[in-house]
């Protein structure tokens, strides 16, 4: 959380920066003392959001402050500061539960800072490690919600293509013949594929809690805002497990219902009309049931 002296520090560095004369200054001129003061406004209000738990008020607040100035010597101590305050307050609004757009929003945002940064003083002046971080997290986040989305999105124009006709004649007695073989394959490749995406999200959601016990244990001394040295691991480690604990959890039902559906559909061919099998759906369960006339 951004503490009031850091504040107080910014704005000696914003009185500081307004008495300077640099050479450039015809090419690239300073920020004027009207666009300081309006700097200024929009970083405290934004602190006042940031305190309020408004985080990302608080970041459309700092981000307007920052824009305020240019990508020059004098204020890029004045724009890192505001920027790594709006990392950590990205860190702390965007839990488990943050949308698509919310995680696509921030990473473009920390995008363009450093790579207005890198234009401005070269790629042997080094990037701030927090922003780097925060902003290597977040995209591993958005990677595996874009991955998850594109798993439950149709593919563009399948529903206006139209099946092809039936040929006359056998071909029906050939459809049917793969239905009750090749079906059953596919149903059964699926299933399986659900079962490992079922292990895929119980192994991501022990080893998320492990990774967050050793993060929570007071031995490690670990700090959520700006973990360092191991605890940054355990930090990107947690983050990665649970992204792929989500994608598990997202294609296991999937994957689940489609291979019953098939299974049914072979079964049926297979067991003619004096059987009907069925799914069978409970609460952690998901099989089928068998019924016959006689």
């Amino acid at each position: 959380m951004p503490h009031p002296h850091l504040r107080l520090r910014l704005v000696a560095l914003l009185a500081a920066a307004s008495l300077l004369c640099p050479q450039d200054v015809r090419a690239t001129p300073p920020a004027s003392r009207e666009e300081m003061a309006a700097f200024e406004a929009d970083f405290t209000a934004g602190q006042a959001s940031f305190d309020r738990g408004e985080y990302l008020a608080a970041v459309a607040l700092w981000i307007t402050a920052a824009a305020r100035l240019p990508e020059v010597t004098p204020h890029r101590q004045h724009r890192l500061a505001v920027y790594q305050y709006v990392a950590d307050a990205y860190a702390r609004a965007l839990t488990d539960e943050a949308t698509l757009d919310a995680l696509d929003a921030a990473v473009a945002a920390l995008d363009a800072y450093c790579e207005g940064f890198t234009r401005a003083y070269g790629t042997e002046t080094p990037l701030d490690p927090k922003i780097d971080r925060i902003r290597g997290d977040l995209r591993l986040r958005l990677d595996a919600a874009r991955a998850s989305r594109a798993q439950l999105d149709p593919v563009p124009g399948s529903q206006t293509r139209r099946p092809p006709p039936l040929a006359p004649g056998p071909a029906p007695r050939t459809w049917k013949g793969l239905t009750s073989g090749g079906v059953l394959v596919g149903g059964g490749v699926l299933i399986g594929l659900g079962l490992g995406a079922v292990a895929l999200a119980a192994a991501g959601a022990i080893r998320g809690k492990d990774l967050e016990a050793r993060f929570d244990d007071p031995a490690n001394a670990c700090d959520l805002a700006q973990p360092q040295g191991q605890c940054a691991d355990l930090y990107a480690d947690g983050q990665r497990t649970n992204a792929m604990a989500i994608a598990g959890a997202v294609m296991a039902p999937l994957l689940l219902a489609g291979g019953t559906t098939l299974l049914v559909l072979g079964l049926r061919r297979r067991a003619g009309t004096r059987h009907a099998l069925a799914p069978a759906l409970a609460p952690g369960f998901v099989g089928l049931r068998l019924g016959g006339r006689f």
